[in-house]
């Protein structure tokens, strides 16, 4: 493969083509680290805004973190904001404090419920199998956050009483903000019952960076998973990678494991305690075939590490709310945003580099002497994963 940039039009148009969307202008980036960052820039777009806020997320607990947000968007809906809320009630399940439903139906918000499941109506049972994972907030169509971060208190700072789990979101602006708009209205159509068809847009001759596009998917597209293969295959000198669930579809972690064996630097920080131990137990599966091929694995020694990044180059940036397993690769509806970008991927480069300090890694040798009990879990994992 030629040393090209892939900062270069030739290979912006091949992204696009990847993804079906069309790469856009963007400015002002902002990397958000955490909860302790990036819930009090949210708030304050909230506060500040002058026409609209349309919120999604697949977590939206009825804990202190969601009902600040709650009062926040209801003092919006008041000053005669659109305020759109769309939130998930099967993920919202997953976590303590309970829906947020009350709160934003006491504060007057418009809200809406993804495919709500009831255990007493089986004619809804079949929605638990696409659930609406994505987390984004656009305001006044100027301004976008994106990324992983859930409204709970396991992503608050500890001052907030939260355990911090480790995450990271871009707030950016420009006009790649408004296909974040679009994407979020077509998800508030789906939870109405609409049948919206995803379209497929790509840019022929995409503007100069810094530049990105809004790397979606929906049930059975695989976009983003092709995404992954895609940017592991044009690595030239690095790839950092940080996920929860490295659950990977064969496709995608066999390009991670040919891109380290032509000498790519590639990178993985992982939880060193996952919220999952059948997600754990089968993401260390594929340790021992990609540290054969070179690759380097470091697992997180704080709380749970939820973020959803990559980084290739130094120049390519994706963060978004696409774990790096079938249900987000395959089943569920996704958004991240794609980012060429120089400065950004620098910086996200540092972040990484910063995160293996609170990191160990996992070293070969030590990982072959592992105690037989983990091998027998991590089989056993298998059989799951495989069936998913």
């Amino acid at each position: 493969m030629p040393d090209e940039s892939l900062l270069s039009p030739p290979i912006l148009t091949e992204l696009s083509r990847c993804a079906g969307t069309p790469v856009r202008p963007v400015r002002d980036v902002r990397i958000l680290r955490d909860g302790s960052e990036a819930f009090p820039v949210m708030l304050d777009l909230i506060r500040s805004a002058t026409r609209s806020v349309w919120f999604e997320n697949f977590i939206f607990a009825g804990d202190a973190t969601g009902q600040r947000f709650a009062r926040a968007l209801g003092e919006a809906a008041r000053r005669g904001v659109e305020v759109r809320v769309l939130y998930d009630p099967v993920g919202t399940m997953m976590v303590k404090g309970g829906s947020i439903a009350k709160a934003l139906a006491a504060e007057h918000v418009t809200a809406r419920a993804f495919r709500p499941v009831s255990p007493f109506a089986p004619w809804t049972w079949p929605r638990l199998r696409h659930r609406d994972h994505r987390k984004t907030m656009v305001v006044d169509g100027e301004t976008a956050v994106v990324g992983g971060l859930c409204i709970s208190d396991n992503w608050a700072g500890h001052d907030d009483g939260g355990h911090n789990w480790r995450d990271t979101a871009l707030q950016v602006c420009g006009p790649l903000v408004g296909d974040v708009g679009i994407a979020f209205d077509m998800m508030w159509q789906r939870a109405a019952g609409a049948d919206v068809p995803m379209t497929s847009l790509f840019s022929e001759t995409p503007p100069s960076a810094p530049c990105g596009l809004v790397a979606g998917d929906r049930p059975g597209a695989h976009r983003v998973g092709s995404l992954y293969v895609w940017l592991a295959q044009h690595a030239q000198k690095s790839l950092q990678i940080t996920d929860a669930y490295l659950v990977t579809p064969e496709p995608v972690v066999a390009a991670f494991e040919a891109a380290a064996r032509r000498g790519v630097r590639v990178e993985f920080l992982l939880p060193g305690s996952n919220n999952h131990a059948f997600a754990a137990a089968s993401a260390r599966r594929r340790y021992g075939r990609l540290m054969a091929a070179g690759a380097r694995i470091y697992e997180w020694r704080g709380m749970m590490v939820h973020a959803k990044t990559a980084v290739v180059d130094s120049e390519i940036v994706l963060v978004g709310s696409s774990n790096l397993d079938p249900l987000s690769m395959t089943r569920n509806y996704e958004l991240n945003l794609l980012l060429a970008d120089a400065a950004t991927g620098a910086a996200m480069s540092e972040m990484f580099r910063r995160d293996q300090d609170g990191s160990g890694e996992v070293r070969p040798e030590i990982w072959a002497r592992r105690p037989r009990w983990q091998k027998i879990t991590e089989s056993l994992a298998g059989i799951f994963d495989d069936n998913l």
